[in-house]
């Protein structure tokens, strides 16, 4: 945190070989729920009554696993970024970094994406 992209890799083509990220993934997560209660501020505010109208219920949005969900999607995109920045992509054979999915699925406790 707080370094550049040139300075990262600068420092990596000197041959450092740790970079901690760790302020930058909890940052990430913080800003995905920040962001989602943004978004949904409206909704946030009680359990029935939105912008949609007085008796619209607001189950979905004030979920937990809604904003974690939020959160966590956020902080992968900041590590693809990380990932990139520190030039270890696609050094594995293991091809391109996909979106992030739900692989649970929605009837073993998983949601949506």
């Amino acid at each position: 945190s707080g370094s550049s992209t040139e300075d990262i890799q600068r420092a990596i083509g000197y041959g450092v070989i740790k970079m901690n990220i760790d302020t930058d993934t909890q940052w990430s997560y913080w800003e995905g729920i920040k962001d989602f209660e943004n978004k949904y501020h409206d909704y946030l505010q009680g359990q029935i009554g939105n912008p949609e109208g007085p008796e619209k219920p607001n189950k979905k949005y004030y979920d937990p696993r809604e904003c974690m969900r939020a959160a966590e999607v956020n902080t992968v995109k900041r590590l693809e970024a990380a990932f990139a920045d520190l030039k270890c992509q696609n050094i594995l054979g293991l091809g391109q970094v996909e979106e992030a999915q739900n692989v649970l699925g929605p009837r073993r406790g998983g949601l949506p994406v």
